[in-house]
């Protein structure tokens, strides 16, 4: 079985995440990059950012290889904002949702203040789906790395299925 973990990260929280269950697992990895980058610093960040997840924007992204047929499982890793997952995730699944059809899919969120249940809400009800093969939840992995995070990657990877230590 073939994993893709596709990812938007702006502060590496979540870059750093996937590489660490990418190593885990053998999975590949495919960063979404938008166009016009999102303010990563100030209020701007957090108001233009928290916006755009508010109105479901899907803003272009720069170009990406996806082969659809390459992978069986497809596991997304987004921060929260506004207790929701971020527009360029948002894109990429309306882009590729058909695709998507029929693989297992699974999600982690990175975040500082919360709203991690919610934004797992939406992205399911996003891909119209009723749950997710995993889901995990890491409190900015970056800044407070810890034991717990090293084993919540772990249960992550043994709830795929696909821990290859």
């Amino acid at each position: 079985m073939r994993s893709l973990i596709v990812y938007y990260s702006m502060s590496g929280n979540v870059k750093k995440t996937a590489e660490r269950i990418a190593a885990k697992t053998g999975a590949d990895l495919l960063e979404l990059i938008p166009v016009k980058a999102y303010p990563d610093k100030g209020a701007k960040k957090f108001i233009r950012g928290g916006k755009s997840a508010l109105m479901g924007a899907k803003p272009a992204l720069q170009p990406y290889s996806f082969d659809a047929a390459r992978y069986d499982t497809v596991i997304f890793g987004t921060p929260v904002w506004a207790s929701s997952f971020t527009p360029p995730l948002r894109t990429f699944i309306e882009d590729n949702r058909a695709a998507l059809e029929g693989k297992r899919l699974a999600a982690f969120v990175c975040y500082l203040g919360g709203g991690d249940q919610k934004a797992f809400k939406k992205l399911k009800k996003f891909l119209d789906i009723e749950s997710l093969a995993a889901e995990m939840t890491l409190t900015e992995p970056n800044s407070k790395p810890d034991a717990d995070s090293e084993s919540e990657i772990a249960r992550f990877c043994e709830a795929l299925g696909e821990a290859h230590d």
